[in-house]
């Protein structure tokens, strides 16, 4: 998440040192700077001024608060059992903004499709473990596996 932080020191400020994060270090050295969060969690934010008058500085504690991602995945699959070969319509349950969609129907690591709900032909018999992950804006991201969730045998 990019958060844009405005100075509001008064009197003549030379130099800005801002520490996003309170690690002790300084992150920017502009004036009103932008700074891109990319983990959840709760920050302090401070700003150390210097002009002719002297340093100031100010503390905000917890005064940030980035949200964990936004999207959950989840979906569920008709059927999950029966007789090769058979075709499955997955669909896409997950919550949240989600504008990807990455399905694994067979636990190989290879992206299967990329539809929301999409269809898949199962021609071989077994126990299948079926994956979907999604994503959203601002680098959101879930996945959900389902282990041994669809079964097939021949007639």
């Amino acid at each position: 998440m990019e958060v844009q932080f405005t100075d509001l020191s008064e009197g003549e400020v030379d130099t800005w040192e801002w520490d996003f994060d309170n690690d002790g270090l300084v992150d920017s050295t502009f004036q009103s700077p932008q700074h891109t969060y990319s983990e959840p969690g709760t920050y302090t934010i401070s700003l150390t001024v210097s002009g002719p008058g002297g340093n100031d500085s100010e503390i905000k504690i917890a005064y940030l608060e980035i949200a964990p991602a936004s999207c959950e995945a989840d979906f569920v699959a008709d059927p999950t059992t029966g007789y090769v070969p058979v075709v499955v319509q997955f669909t896409d349950l997950s919550e949240g903004e989600v504008n990807t969609w990455e399905w694994d129907f067979d636990n190989d690591g290879l992206v299967d499709s990329t539809l929301q709900n999409p269809q898949y032909i199962y021609n071989d018999t077994g126990t299948y473990t079926v994956s979907l992950t999604v994503s959203g804006p601002g680098g959101a991201r879930d996945r959900e596996t389902k282990i041994n969730y669809l079964e097939f045998a021949t007639t």
